[in-house]
């Protein structure tokens, strides 16, 4: 099995033997599109190679990804099984590696007989045969689909562009952007100048001639006796100039010499001019050059992980084969100098904001706050002699306890969480809780205070359903009638209080923050239920007991998108836009809720989140403060064992990734100072329509809170695959990309923009859901790293890595106590 294919062996009665080459379905795929293109390619490559006797597998047979026409299900190749082992699995004597080279250098000279006039990857055409198509990708998906290109200038100069391009969208060198991107401009201007070519200018208009781009040994198969018996793996060949076809490649390379920066024709390269044949030697000007195309297509050109020192010495090293004798060279100089020459260059500005961005945060990361203040906690475990915090939403309303991370376990606690109740017991202890809360509410006081706000009009209160069908209870708020005299109707909403370490003040400023919320949107187009007063259950002067809002009953049930055909949801979507549309027209200068101070609204404290597992917390003057204190809380909390106490370490990498790295790419696509208002809940229930599935009114607006622009109008819950979202799935939902071009289409390429860019946002806000398992963690770090350009295909591997990278945060002390005391006996139910 090689990094894409899968191969299966098939034996026919009389001893032949074919390979079905079958492309793999994981996490690090090409899409469908592309992945067929290399398929495509790789046959019409074979087909060419048998007319041109060049040992390769023969093509049998072959099928294309999701094609009707393929009953096999999969993309596959059938071909012949080469016999023979890789040469990279052998250790050759001199002798035979000469052997070897002789070999390839005659291969060399038979492709050298077959010029062509176009540079690209080979293709069929609509009658089958065989002709120069784009360049079809390469062998890390780094290059999109390019070409064909008729001369070596246009050729090198897209590929150097297309780079470019890939830096400046965070999927290339993301440890190290700006210096790439400066790199890659350089030598996008050496491509323009013909540097690549070291032979002569001529060449770059051709004849052009097929080469292996992953010729680094393992391709080629051998006998014992050190004959070919076949080159295997043609999946990104392609058609290029002569001096890339035939110069030094990477089967005689010696790496270290690549990734030093020395410049010097290694062994290999000197054995193989040597073996080429009498015939050939119109191509030992070629393996005799100085090898920059290898130096650059295999090293900074393939996208590979490089650290900045390898990538350095690299570098040094084609500028010196570039532009001769560069010992003076001196990195920072060079840098400055570019910075100042490229100042117009718009990606390049974007990128140097986002890195002194970084740079601020890791000057001002509090990462020694936890060893000098004490954590603010919502509860103190309950159980006696214990002093720890208790788990932010885990107390327990059947045996009234808080409890930490310790006495959650079945050890100590048996009450059965909710999730475990059957449904008899679950109604019994929803009805408890509504009946408790009924008995602590005045109703006569709660029915004199809408009489006083209502023109003196005599009321009856009628209890909300909250149970079954038909009933309009959430998950933080009870919902019962108010009904005046003369019909007239309205609501009242009441905050749920069941036993939980919630703070009553955070209770109250929820409620506080929603009816000053809700005063503001009476401002404005948006439509909401109107409110005409509220009470909390601190102020004395309040008689009815607990807090509570009175508003106007919205017609109109929640929608509810997996309910809608596709006409109906696009309808829905809309009409979103042209909310967004309205709110972005009421700018605000800080970030925090909503309250009203003498009647006036202002921007207060943010209302917590809405897992409600963070407290008030700000305001906020700027964006990179607001996003880089929200992960900075949760770093807080989870080292103090308040949440995600089942997996501690993965939680915190996972909000440590979003300080680092997201809270920079996000906070650079901001193009003012201002806030916009945000309904942190709009997973859509929150909608209510009619019939038609227009919007009559927008609810529960208890956690909203004034956010950037690029969360404000950015990828959202109520455009997302929540399946997706809790996963490593990433990437932005055929909803996302709707609501883009309704912004586009209604005026607004400004919004359209920050729906289009990518879902970082959209995970940075939603964080950690409470209540997934480890594997579940997993997939969402996975997805996280994923949209902030670092691919991962061994998360166990890069947390352990990581991990060892943020033990200079004294945080890390505690978590790995917190691990230990997990792996006690009390801590496994």
């Amino acid at each position: 099995m090689g990094g894409m294919h899968v191969h299966l062996r098939i034996m026919f009665v009389d001893g032949t033997v074919w390979l079905a080459r079958i492309l793999r379905l994981n996490s690090t795929s090409f899409t469908d599109r592309l992945s067929n293109q290399i398929l495509e390619s790789e046959c019409a490559t074979l087909k060419w190679l048998e007319t041109a006797r060049i040992p390769a597998p023969r093509l049998h047979h072959y099928g294309f990804r999701h094609d009707k026409l393929n009953r096999i299900g999969v993309a596959y190749m059938l071909i012949d099984e080469l016999l023979g082992r890789p040469l990279t699995q052998l250790q050759p004597s001199e002798g035979e590696k000469r052997k070897v080279f002789t070999d390839l250098a005659e291969i060399l000279s038979t492709l050298s007989s077959y010029p062509f006039e176009q540079i690209g990857s080979l293709k069929f055409d609509s009658h089958g045969s065989i002709h120069v198509g784009p360049v079809a990708g390469d062998r890390t998906g780094t290059l999109s689909p390019m070409g064909p290109f008729s001369d070596a200038t246009h050729y090198y100069s897209a590929w150097a562009e297309e780079y470019l391009r890939l830096i400046s969208d965070h999927q290339l060198f993301i440890d190290y952007p700006v210096n790439a991107y400066l790199i890659f401009r350089y030598l996008h201007i050496l491509a323009i100048k013909g540097k690549f070519n070291d032979i002569e200018s001529s060449l770059d208009l051709g004849p052009f001639y097929l080469k292996h781009m992953d010729d680094k040994g393992d391709h080629v198969f051998v006998d014992e006796k050190y004959n070919i018996t076949g080159i295997i793996d043609w999946s990104f060949a392609r058609i290029v100039p002569a001096y890339e076809a035939f110069g030094p490649s990477l089967v005689t390379a010696d790496m270290n010499d690549i990734f030093s920066g020395n410049v010097r024709a290694s062994r290999d390269d000197k054995l193989l001019a040597q073996a080429l044949p009498a015939n050939g030697s119109h191509l030992r000007r070629f393996v005799n050059s100085d090898g920059r195309v290898r130096r650059l297509t295999f090293a900074l050109g393939m996208g590979m992980n490089l650290t900045w020192a390898e990538a350095l010495c690299i570098f040094k090293g084609i500028m010196t084969q570039s532009c001769g004798n560069v010992n003076d060279f001196e990195w920072k100089t060079w840098r400055r100098d570019r910075l100042v020459e490229w100042a117009d260059d718009e990606r390049l500005v974007v990128l140097s904001r986002e890195e002194e961005y970084i740079q601020q945060i890791c000057r001002h990361n509090p990462i020694v706050s936890l060893a000098q203040n004490e954590v603010p906690r919502f509860a103190t475990c309950s159980f006696e002699q214990c002093s720890r915090p208790s788990v932010r939403g885990k107390s327990c309303s059947s045996c009234m306890r808080h409890l930490c991370m310790k006495h959650q376990s079945r050890h100590f606690h048996l009450c059965l969480p909710t999730s475990e109740l059957d449904d008899e017991a679950w109604e019994k202890t929803i009805t408890d809780e509504i009946t408790k809360l009924l008995v602590k509410t005045n109703i006569g006081a709660l029915c004199d205070a809408a009489t006083s706000l209502n023109q003196g009009k005599s009321c009856n209160f009628t209890p909300g359903q909250f149970i079954g069908s038909g009933a309009i209870m959430g998950c933080a708020n009870y919902h019962a009638w108010i009904t005046f005299n003369d019909g007239e109707k309205w609501i009242v909403r009441i905050p749920r209080v069941p036993y939980s370490d919630i703070p009553s003040k955070l209770i109250e400023y929820l409620v506080d923050s929603e009816y000053a919320t809700l005063k503001f949107l009476e401002q404005t187009k948006i439509p909401t239920a109107k409110v005409f007063g509220y009470g909390l259950a601190s102020d004395p002067d309040n008689l009815v007991g607990v807090s509570y809002i009175f508003m106007e009953a919205v017609p109109g049930a929640p929608y509810q998108a997996h309910n809608a055909n596709l006409e109906q949801k696009r309808h829905v979507l809309s009409q979103v836009g042209e909310i967004l549309i309205e709110i972005s027209k009421h700018p605000f200068q800080t970030s925090g809720s909503l309250i009203l101070d003498d009647g006036k609204v202002v921007v207060s404290d943010a209302a917590s989140d809405r897992f409600v597992s963070l407290g008030q917390h700000g305001p906020y003057d700027t964006a990179l403060d607001y996003f880089t204190s929200m992960a900075e809380q949760h770093l807080d909390i989870i080292a103090d064992g308040q949440e995600y106490f089942q997996y501690p370490k993965e939680a915190y990498l996972f909000f440590r990734i979003l300080r680092d790295q997201a809270v920079a790419k996000l906070i650079v696509r901001e193009k003012s100072s201002a806030f916009y208002l945000k309904h942190v809940d709009d997973k859509g229930d929150h909608l209510l329509i009619d019939e038609d599935y227009n919007i009559t009114g927008i609810i529960d607006w208890q956690f909203a809170r004034t956010v950037p622009a690029c969360e404000a109008f950015g990828p959202s819950l109520i455009t997302a695959s929540l399946n997706k979202l809790c996963s490593n799935a990433s990437g932005l939902t055929n909803d996302d990309i709707f609501l883009a071009r309704q912004f586009e289409m209604k005026g607004r390429a400004d919004l359209a923009n920050y729906m289009s860019i990518d879902e970082l946002v959209r995970r940075f806000i939603f964080g950690l859901a409470s209540g997934l398992y480890r594997s579940e963690v997993l997939g969402i770090l996975e997805g996280v790293l994923k949209v902030c350009g670092k691919e991962c295909t061994d998360i166990e591997g890069w947390i352990a890595k990581e991990w060892e990278v943020c033990k200079v945060d004294p945080r890390c002390d505690k978590i790995e106590a917190l691990i230990q005391e997990n792996t006690k006996p009390w801590a496994i139910d």
